[in-house]
């Protein structure tokens, strides 16, 4: 027996909210559209909002609301199912804009900023401490969320203050303090919070020194990791000196296939699309590589990325 109908009529009270704020929202949008895995079934309700102050003042009129709240960046890290989600997600994707300087060294920079545009820029303007993230397929936002990291480095070692959406509908300035940052890990994560924007305190140095590093980043990750292929980026996190890309390859798991899913010949910690696949095929094969792996270490896999699907 197939699903029952979704309604594409926006679920009170999300409609008059929308248009108070004079925000996009869009009733069972595919999520697929917005992901770097491409695919998964919609949202209950998505919300686009364009500016900071819009969501802020979003979130906090839709907290607490009829349907759980999930925030959106640039989708690489996220596996939709293809059922969908009875959630409102707001995606921040738009809260784009060029960085700020807030000084010598500190810049401030919207959630909605795609990171390796960050790197170039900050590159080109002679502040050093980002090279490491040139090519993660994030927005800063995202970027944050999870502590992305590359190189032995994550963003936490450059974040000195994260806008967050406050409860009150204003944006909010928070400074980490010891804990608050862990390995694919963060306190904006843990707390619920929607990041809004975030100071970066990075270091000026010669820009051409900079751009050295940079590209140098940028041609290693090229080589090892399968750029062009639609995908989550790394499936599980590594464990101390234990790269899980190298313990896959080792289990001979590189080319095992689910469907149109694929553990990726290049990179083993990577699951790829190969252009027809579900979110069904993604999951079966996740589960798959899971089980060998703790079979194999005797430790439990933890995932790196997030999979979106309403509880049974």
């Amino acid at each position: 027996m197939s699903a029952p109908a979704r309604s594409r009529r926006i679920p009170d009270p999300y409609l008059a909210i929308a248009r108070e704020l004079g925000v996009v929202a869009l009733p069972e949008e595919p999520l697929a559209r917005y992901t770097t895995m491409r695919v998964g079934g919609p949202a209950a309700v998505l919300f686009l909002p364009r500016t900071i102050d819009q969501a802020a003042r979003l979130h906090a009129a839709i907290a607490g609301g009829p349907l759980p709240v999930r925030f959106l960046g640039g989708g690489s890290n996220v596996i939709v199912a293809d059922e969908g989600i009875r959630a409102a997600v707001i995606a921040t994707h738009g809260i784009d804009g060029e960085p700020e300087r807030e000084g010598d060294d500190r810049i401030f920079v919207p959630a909605g900023r795609p990171v390796p545009g960050l790197v170039r820029w900050a590159a080109r303007e002679g502040l050093a401490g980002l090279e490491f993230a040139e090519g993660i397929p994030a927005r800063v936002g995202g970027a944050i969320r999870m502590n992305a990291g590359a190189h032995g480095r994550c963003f936490a070692d450059a974040v000195a203050e994260v806008l967050v959406a406050g409860r009150d509908g204003r944006p909010e300035r928070r400074r980490p303090g010891s804990g608050d940052f862990g390995y694919r890990d963060s306190f904006v994560a843990r707390e619920g919070l929607l990041v809004l924007g975030a100071v970066f305190r990075l270091t000026p140095e010669d820009p051409e020194r900079i751009q050295e590093r940079v590209r140098a980043f940028r041609e290693r990750r090229r080589a090892t990791q399968p750029l062009w292929e639609r995908s989550a980026g790394c499936v599980f996190a590594n464990w101390p000196g234990r790269p899980a890309g190298a313990l896959i390859e080792r289990l001979g798991l590189k080319g095992t296939a689910v469907g149109g899913a694929e553990v990726s010949p290049v990179h083993g910690n990577f699951i790829v699309n190969r252009g027809n696949a579900t979110a069904r095929d993604v999951l079966a094969l996740i589960e798959l590589v899971r089980e060998r792996l703790a079979a194999a270490t005797g430790l439990e896999p933890r995932l790196e990325v997030e999979i979106w699907r309403d509880e049974a």
